[in-house]
């Protein structure tokens, strides 16, 4: 198929005191499912890990509930299967409920069929647990680029409403052509609602993830702010339940990838805790749905 940028009519929705409304997100898994530590915790140790991501979401589930803010849920399938009381607790917080894939292929790494496969049993089994629509997807890595664009139409065709899969400033994975308001990949109605991208250190980064943890806080958020007046467009910031747990496993990796996976792990609730005090945040679906409804 031909790569499409549609750009999707969109104005940002605003706060009760005139700021742009932002989307929050938690992609959520565990820590052995980093595609950094793949070498070493590989796919056959995984029965045997220990599991840390009901403890950690939870957490995350206590700290928004107390602040009165929702968030958007991209939850791996095979979570769903093995703690499905955690995505009840999710939905029944208010929380949206997305898919993040089945077992964390990326979805560069599937044939049209095998994506197919992983994203339609997603959907199904966080149905199943949640009792609610899953209309979301978001790609592990960012795994969605110009040479699988195919992906798009399989999401539409085993029923997503909307993607969160690109990220204009992601190092590797991004494609930085691609409109930073949402757009519709392909021909069917299908939205993707790409991850907003800022200026750190003369590059382009996402809003989330590692290079959150990496920046000072100051920094961020001036960046943050700037990208926004840019483009008059919200932040979906992203992270995961494994980032906020200084205790877990470590894995004899060598000391880049250490550090890529670690850095500030230490002070990430402090440092999102001030991120959802200084900005206004909602769910994809309250963010976009103008975009993914429209």
């Amino acid at each position: 198929m031909t790569n499409r940028f549609e750009p999707v009519e969109f104005t940002a929705a605003r706060s009760s005191d005139g700021e742009i409304l932002n989307a929050l997100s938690v992609d959520v898994e565990d820590y052995y499912h980093a595609h950094a530590l793949a070498s070493y915790f590989t796919r056959d140790t995984w029965p045997g890990l220990e599991r840390r991501v009901v403890a950690n979401t939870t957490r995350i589930l206590d700290a928004l509930e107390a602040k009165g803010l929702h968030a958007t849920f991209f939850t791996l399938g095979s979570v769903a299967l093995e703690f499905p009381d955690l995505i009840r607790d999710i939905v029944g917080r208010g929380h949206e409920l997305a898919s993040h894939g089945m077992a964390h292929y990326r979805a560069s790494d599937q044939t049209r069929d095998e994506f197919f496969r992983d994203v339609s049993r997603a959907k199904a089994v966080l149905e199943d647990a949640g009792g609610v629509e899953v209309s979301g997807y978001r790609a592990p890595s960012f795994s969605i680029t110009p040479d699988n664009w195919w992906a798009f139409d399989v999401l539409e065709d085993a029923g997503y409403r909307y993607s969160s899969s690109i990220s204009t400033g992601h190092l590797g994975h991004g494609n930085l052509q691609v409109p930073a308001q949402p757009f519709r990949p392909g021909a069917g109605r299908l939205v993707e609602c790409p991850i907003l991208s800022m200026r750190f250190m003369g590059r382009s980064v996402p809003t989330g993830g590692g290079y959150f943890r990496l920046m000072p806080y100051q920094i961020f958020r001036r960046s943050l702010r700037a990208a926004q007046r840019l483009g008059a467009l919200p932040a979906t910031f992203y992270y995961h339940p494994w980032e906020i747990d200084p205790d877990q496993p470590r894995a004899k990796v060598g000391a880049k990838t250490r550090f890529r996976h670690l850095v500030n792990v230490r002070h990430m609730e402090n440092k999102v805790d001030r991120l959802t005090r200084d900005f206004p945040w909602a769910t994809m679906r309250d963010v976009f749905s103008p975009a993914i409804l429209g």
